[in-house]
């Protein structure tokens, strides 16, 4: 006899109907059919009477359902102790963008193999958002919120964002020459920058969807541009500037433009770079964006 056949034995009884059952399962109704002939033909009893639609347990199979749930629990509980003993060893995939994987989880990963030396962790560094539900990954670190309401959902961190300039380009370029590095994350990213080139008369000197890319432009001196902080600081001579006023922000200046700035919500207001009543909004010095944990 096939154990597997006693969830769809139990199931059926529950849903009554081959098409209920079937779609708690998400398996074709003639599947759950087969199953049920297949596990009669082994017990050499009939379980159901088929009333139309509907199945209804015999007498015999009132007398083994109450069994079956009781190996339905005994199995559960098997497997949540075979679990149990391999928690802390085993596979796991982590999904996330390549700049997180690169700058934030390799450096986490030596003092993680230390404390568990058996879970082997397969690190992707991936530009689209893996299937969670397809086994693509067992953990996604994501920038962006999921919808899926089966999905669990932690808020990790807020990463900050700001402008950053190289200092010899901000010594040595006078100011009606600066020129602008787009980072093409997404949408708000985007018109983030926009909002300098339209309202500030800003010139794009280069367009780029990849972060990498971005900061080294910076490095090499082409222009200013809109990076994450702690990929910023990973050189000293990148400094934070403020694009309105063309000068050097200090650490009060970071503090203070940061407290307006730090919620999810002005990520998710899609009003957030638009005219209020034809009040034209401050263009925002930092930006900071929610890191979810997603499994």
């Amino acid at each position: 006899m096939d154990w597997d056949d006693l969830s769809y034995f139990i199931l059926l009884v529950q849903q009554q109907t081959l098409t209920a059952c079937a779609e708690k399962l998400g398996v074709q109704h003639s599947t759950v059919s087969r199953r049920i002939v297949r596990l009669e033909k082994s017990l050499s009893l009939k379980l159901f009477n088929r009333l139309g639609k509907r199945y209804s347990l015999t007498q015999e199979g009132e007398q083994l359902y109450v069994q079956a749930i009781e190996i339905q629990k005994e199995m559960l509980t098997f497997e949540r102790m075979a679990i149990d003993q391999n928690t802390m060893q085993g596979k796991v995939v982590i999904s996330a963008p390549p700049v997180l994987a690169n700058e934030l989880l390799i450096k986490a990963l030596p003092a993680f193999r230390q404390q568990y030396p058996d879970i082997v962790i397969h690190l992707r560094g991936d530009l689209h958002i893996s299937d969670l539900h397809r086994k693509e990954a067992d953990i996604a670190l994501r920038l962006q919120r999921p919808t899926e309401e089966d999905l669990l959902i932690r808020t990790l961190a807020h990463i900050r964002y700001g402008f950053f300039a190289h200092k010899d380009y901000f010594e040595n370029t006078p100011a009606n020459l600066w020129q602008l590095i787009e980072f093409q994350a997404n949408q708000r990213i985007v018109n983030w920058t926009n909002r300098l080139v339209n309202e500030h008369d800003y010139h794009v000197v280069l367009s780029s969807n990849d972060l990498y890319v971005t900061y080294s432009s910076v490095c090499e001196k082409l222009g200013i541009a809109v990076l994450p902080f702690f990929l910023a600081n990973k050189n000293t001579d990148l400094l934070p500037v403020n694009p309105i006023t063309q000068t050097i922000m200090t650490a009060n200046d970071i503090e203070n433009a940061g407290k307006d700035y730090l919620t999810d919500n002005n990520f998710i207001d899609d009003d957030f770079f638009s005219k209020d009543k034809g009040v034209e909004k401050a263009i925002p010095l930092i930006h900071s964006k929610p890191l979810y944990l997603v499994m």
